[in-house]
């Protein structure tokens, strides 16, 4: 019996923190004012002093939502980017796009991997980029999305986050996954950046200085990955920059719009390979945890720790959990995990308030325990991702124009704005 109690205490500490850490770090980042407020304001410089983009866009097996995407792209409020779309084992297509600022890439082998595309990508600029933005196949950019992440880079930063936000809220597993991305918005972009600390990366929707991007792939070891399945890539990009120390800026203006998953069987195939991700990377984030609190650096501290954060449903799990072992075996404190989980499913839906998440989303959270027994599914094949590129299908066919409406794209592209 004092075993189990034991055991069940430490389970709780640990449960605990990581329930509180977010909540703790929220209510922080709002009293005190935020590190980098006056690089978030600086201005756009004249078109002749922006920062040259080269936007990558890597395609498997279909270019049709790769099209749109660039479409998307075209539409931009921002003169010195190219787009550079690599499409990985796709048939060639007769409505391929024709513009000066676009370059169409189809490997002679299959690739069979993003990382090998983005460096087919690079090795094919048609001159030397200052940094690269990459993107999903699914995704759609906002008209100021390169703007906004010009300015950061115009504040000097190296290393830029944009916000990938809901394409789609078509069914409910879309709105609950959309849920899940504006929680992470706000924990591990908002709040972290305020705080002198650095955004994750979300995968895409990220620009990073090209010199330093091609130096984190192959100091990272994923550089030689043809033909490899190279799980979460960005995990391992994040960690090098701030081992480095870099920070990871956040322009929550430069907005991406991303397909979210329309069936439960997207979700488990999504979430395998995310779950398989952290249970890879948390030694890492522990060791750079470490190694911040060991140097005294703020920034390579608060962001290990907050990476080595389980997934948004084992941590409700395991509070759940924490709180009826503690009922069992620590009778008295059952209040302590209990309040946790209280205190940051609150947080939680603070977070979709802060995003101002759509109604359909809130709408959508009692279904919630649907999209958490997919994830635990996924739990459970884990290790499938090691072997398969698991890609999931998009079906979500929607213009730039769709999302926000012909009229604010055209009015944002208006020169008298």
């Amino acid at each position: 019996m004092l075993i189990l109690g034991i055991i069940t205490a430490l389970l709780t500490a640990v449960v605990c923190f990581y329930l509180l850490m977010p909540v703790l770090s929220g209510f922080v980042s709002v009293i005190f004012p935020p590190v980098f407020k006056r690089e978030m304001r600086t201005e756009l410089p004249d078109p002749k002093d922006q920062t040259d983009f080269a936007c990558i866009i890597t395609a498997y097996k279909d270019t049709e939502f790769a099209f749109l995407l660039a479409d998307s792209l075209f539409k931009q409020r921002y003169e010195n980017y190219h787009i550079y779309l690599v499409a990985d084992r796709c048939e060639k297509a007769d409505d391929e796009p024709v513009h000066d600022k676009f370059t169409l890439i189809y490997p002679e082998t299959p690739l069979n991997s993003k990382v090998a595309s983005i460096q087919t990508a690079m090795d094919s600029f048609i001159r030397k980029h200052e940094a690269v933005v990459i993107f999903d196949p699914d995704n759609l950019a906002h008209p100021l999305c390169l703007q906004e992440l010009g300015r950061m880079f115009a504040a000097g930063f190296k290393a830029v986050q944009g916000w990938r936000t809901a394409k789609n809220l078509d069914t409910t597993y879309a709105c609950l996954d959309a849920a899940g991305e504006a929680y992470y918005h706000v924990s591990q972009r908002i709040i972290p950046f305020r705080l002198g600390s650095s955004a994750t990366i979300a995968g895409s929707g990220m620009a990073v200085e090209t010199d330093l991007y091609r130096r984190m792939l192959q100091k990272g070891g994923i550089e030689d990955a043809k033909g490899k399945v190279i799980v979460a890539e960005d995990k391992t990009l994040q960690v090098e920059l701030i081992a480095e120390g870099y920070v990871i800026a956040y322009a929550p203006e430069a907005l991406i719009f991303d397909e979210k998953v329309a069936s439960g069987d997207q979700v488990q195939r999504q979430r395998t390979r995310w779950i398989n991700s952290w249970f890879l990377y948390i030694r890492h984030a522990v060791n750079l945890a470490l190694r911040g609190a060991l140097k005294g650096d703020s920034n390579q501290l608060i962001f290990g720790v907050m990476i080595s954060t389980p997934p948004l449903f084992l941590l409700i799990i395991g509070g759940v959990f924490a709180t009826l072992m503690t009922a069992l075996f620590l009778t008295s404190w059952w209040w302590v995990p209990a309040g946790s989980l209280l205190a940051f499913v609150l947080f939680v839906l603070i977070c979709l308030a802060v995003a101002k998440s759509d109604r359909r989303i809130w709408k959508s959270l009692i279904k919630a325990p649907l999209f958490m027994s997919r994830q635990l599914l996924a739990l459970f094949r884990i290790q499938e991702s090691n072997k398969s590129f698991m890609e999931t299908t998009h079906h979500q066919k929607m213009k730039i124009d769709d999302v926000i409406g012909r009229e604010e794209v055209e009015r944002l592209l208006s020169k008298e704005n």
